[in-house]
């Protein structure tokens, strides 16, 4: 499934403060344009209502430094399983535009470009989390009191394993907060992964989310 919002979230992260604001302007018609289920995803459409809302031109985004624009467009088309009816114009050179995706017009199939968009938001997104971790190296020792729970091994010896010390209260919010009732009330889907994402398939929590509080659950 393609995350047309993924891909935006990256484009504006690589973008300038301008081009930025335009991003944001051009994706929030794009996903009107989704959710009313219009499959009319041509540049000349979406520019027209772009421009309404203050958003980028049809000239702007056909011109060398649109590249940003057009790859917003074909991904929410892909999500939306249609097509752009105008073909994206090759990469000039000195266009300002991030490598990686550069190398996405080279692919001739729009739903690979698609595709191949999300993967590359996504690596991008984990390897800013990554710098983030190594950046913040200070390390904070939680010195509260923990149960220690015995549990018998192989050997016959007995191994400590530490237990989190959680109140009634507290299982009962993190029992709530992977309820099915819940995740149906709010039309959310979790994946085998454990990662949860909104009606509109925009994540709201990352991979393992679900899985790892039934862990604790379940050691509890």
């Amino acid at each position: 499934m393609i995350d047309a919002q993924a891909i935006f979230e990256d484009l504006k992260s690589q973008a300038s403060t301008r081009q930025a604001k335009s991003l944001s302007v051009l994706n929030a018609v794009l996903k009107v344009q989704h959710a009313a289920g219009d499959r009319n995803f041509s540049i000349a459409e979406i520019a027209r209502l772009s421009a309404q809302k203050g958003g980028p031109s049809a000239q702007t985004i056909r011109n060398k430094t649109g590249l940003v624009f057009r790859q917003l467009i074909e991904a929410w088309a892909a999500q939306a399983g249609a097509s752009m009816k105008a073909p994206i114009n090759p990469l000039a050179k000195g266009n300002r535009v991030p490598k990686d995706y550069e190398l996405l017009e080279r692919l001739s199939d729009p739903a690979m470009r698609a595709i191949f968009g999300q993967i590359i938001a996504e690596r991008n997104r984990f390897r800013n989390e990554l710098n983030t971790l190594k950046a913040n190296s200070e390390l904070i020792v939680d010195r509260r009191p923990v149960q220690r729970v015995e549990l018998p091994v192989e050997s016959g010896a007995v191994q400590l394993v530490q237990a989190p010390s959680l109140n009634d209260m507290e299982v009962e919010a993190l029992k709530a907060a992977i309820a099915d009732k819940f995740f149906e009330y709010r039309e959310w889907t979790v994946s085998a992964a454990g990662q949860v994402k909104d009606e509109n398939m925009r994540e709201i929590y990352k991979h393992g989310y679900v899985n790892a509080i039934k862990k604790v659950l379940k050691e509890i």
